[in-house]
Order: structure tokens, then C-alpha cells, then sequence
């Protein structure tokens, strides 16, 4: 079994910091909000001097606050280990970005933090009130998280892959908000000798189209992360060369992801941006980014009946820190 998501609600005066499950491993709500988009007074936590550092911090190319059209906005990085992130420039690289653009909800994946290494990092972002994280149960490997400033329904963070145990290496989230679900996951690859690959194709893929379909019955979703294909050939840079000999650009792995969107779900950023060829990951080899040699393996899917709401897909290829840039999705007000 894997351990239960670490749920951390701060209360406003931060005299004691409560830490109650939103969620038993059974469903049962417990100390749910109403899911509904007022964002809450941000909470001034930080220390001054990393107030001051971040204020002081270049601003990044691109980024912008939530539009004013927008009821919501969404944040997706693949951060590829967070400590190492932290540790560079003091963490104020990775916190003026987070200010700067200032998502409601923010997902993290890949974030290889242990359980037992959670409590030190609540802080690190105190703007986020509610704080889920899954650890995986190999140590430094996987994990997601997702830091959001509105209290949601409900969390579900067990995922049946194969037989009667839930996977158990961090790779998914479910927050239920008034009008959405919003799932993040972190998916399989298929590994460098595509290993994996039937693993990815015939469980997890089937296991995730069961749990979208089951979370759809009562609400349209909201699907996010590192997704780990390329669907079509603009989402690549060497399609011919990657062509079933890569993980993420098999035929087995490209076809599974587009049953799932034949299910009623819709890639927003290629529904947007039809022809634009535009990357989400560049390995750190070869000088890969800056020759822009990259793949698109991030994704925000929606339901097909959320597809109305959707006001921008985005990229941000300006940010770094890690292989992957962070992707985002504004949605307009329920109508």
C-alpha cells in the first residue's frame, strides 16, 4: 500500500499548524471547503528578507497574473527533483516564479520528496494554504504534489493499477473543486529499452481512462502533468528518427493517449494552437534546449463539455530549473 497523501492546512495566524486528512483512505470527506474559485488574503509568511530577494528578482519574460477573463488559473511543472531545485539561488528562483505568476492551484511533478521530508518544505510557498503531496514508496523517485490557495471538496490520491493495490509510486492526485475535478499525474515511462512500455500502455493507460470517466460522472475534469508522449509529429523535434526506438513516441503509447481523447476529452493546447510547434522538455544532453531539440510530453486535458470555459492553454518555455517548463490553463466562470 502506498502512504496516504501528507494534507497540510495552515491556519491564518499560524500559532499551530493543522495537518487533518481531507480524505480517509476510504473517501470519507472530512474537513472539506466549497471548492469555489474567491481566493482567500494571501498569506504573508515569509521572512523579510526573502520578501526582499524576491521583490529584487528579475522578472520573467512572459509571465503574467490570472487574466481578468479568467475565473482560474492553473500551473503544471515537472521540477525534476524539488530539493535540487530549492538549493539553487536560495530558492528565490523558484519563488519569484511562483509569485510572479501566481497561480490559484499549482502541481508539481517528479518532486522525489520523501514522506518524511515533507514538513520541512511546507513554507516554502506559504501562499498556498492547502497542501497535497504523494510520495512514492521507492525513496527519491517520482512524486507529485499540488499547492492551491482554494480549499477544495474533496482529495482522492489512490489510483488501481494492476490487481487489488493502489500504485505506489506517487504518480497521482484528484482534487474535487465546486464545478471540476482537477487530476495531476505524473505518468510511467516507458523506460530507455521501452520496458515499461506494456505496463504504460496496457494498465496504466486503462487504469487512468477508468478513473477519468468515474470522476466525469459527477463533474467534468481537469487533467495535468507530465503525461510522457509526444501525440503527433509536430510534438517532436525527430519524429522520423524517434519513431518507436524513444519512450513517448511509440506507436503503442501515442495511440493509447488518443483513445483517451476519442473518450470525450480534448488536448486544450493543440486545440488552441493547432499548428504551432511548441516543447515542453529538452534532455539535459547534447545542448538540447539550445538548439531546441525538445518533445512535447505536457499536457492540460479537459472534458469535452469544459472545453467552452477554456480561455488560454500556455507555455512557459522562458523558466528554468529543470528539463521541463511549466504549462498552464485559465478557465472562465461557469455559465
Amino acid at each position: 500500500m502506498p502512504p496516504p497523501p501528507t494534507t497540510t492546512t495552515r491556519s491564518r495566524r499560524r500559532k499551530k499548524r493543522k495537518r487533518p486528512p481531507v480524505t480517509t483512505k476510504k473517501g470519507k470527506k472530512k474537513n472539506a471547503g466549497d471548492g469555489n474559485w474567491s481566493r482567500p488574503a494571501r498569506v504573508e509568511a515569509l521572512a523579510d528578507d526573502i520578501k526582499d530577494k524576491i521583490a529584487a528578482f528579475p522578472k520573467f519574460d512572459g509571465v503574467a497574473s490570472r487574466s481578468p477573463d479568467a475565473e482560474c488559473k492553473i500551473v503544471a511543472w515537472n521540477v525534476n527533483g524539488l530539493r535540487a531545485l530549492l538549493k539553487k539561488d536560495d530558492s528565490i528562483h523558484f519563488r519569484a516564479y511562483a509569485a510572479q505568476e501566481d497561480a490559484d492551484v499549482l502541481c508539481l511533478s517528479e518532486i522525489k520528496i520523501d514522506r518524511n521530508e515533507v514538513e520541512k518544505l511546507e513554507d516554502v510557498l506559504p501562499q498556498y494554504e492547502h497542501q497535497f503531496w504523494s510520495s512514492a514508496a521507492k525513496k527519491g523517485y517520482s512524486g507529485t504534489a499540488i499547492f492551491s490557495k482554494i480549499k477544495p471538496l474533496s482529495v482522492k490520491d489512490e489510483i488501481i493499477v494492476e490487481g487489488d493495490a493502489p500504485e505506489d509510486e506517487g504518480r497521482f492526485l484528484a482534487l474535487e473543486f465546486a464545478t471540476f475535478w482537477l487530476v495531476h499525474t505524473y505518468v510511467p515511462n516507458a523506460g530507455q529499452k521501452l520496458d515499461r512500455l506494456s505496463y504504460r500502455t496496457e494498465k496504466w493507460d486503462k487504469a487512468m481512462l477508468r478513473m477519468l470517466k468515474d470522476l466525469e460522472a459527477s463533474k467534468p475534469v481537469v487533467w495535468c502533468g507530465d503525461l510522457n508522449v509526444a501525440h503527433q509529429e509536430i510534438d517532436i523535434h525527430d519524429p522520423k528518427g524517434n519513431r518507436n526506438k524513444s519512450p513517448g513516441f511509440t506507436d503503442a503509447e501515442r495511440d493509447s493517449f488518443g483513445e483517451i481523447l476519442a473518450s470525450g476529452f480534448v488536448d486544450t493546447f493543440r486545440h488552441l494552437h493547432p499548428e504551432q510547434q511548441q516543447y515542453t522538455y529538452w534532455s539535459y544532453r547534447f545542448n538540447a534546449r539550445a538548439k531546441n531539440k525538445g518533445w512535447r510530453l505536457d499536457y492540460f486535458v479537459v472534458s469535452q463539455s469544459l472545453l467552452a470555459r477554456v480561455h488560454q492553454s500556455f507555455v512557459r518555455d522562458a523558466i528554468t530549473g529543470s528539463d521541463h517548463v511549466p504549462i498552464g490553463l485559465e478557465l472562465r466562470g461557469a455559465t
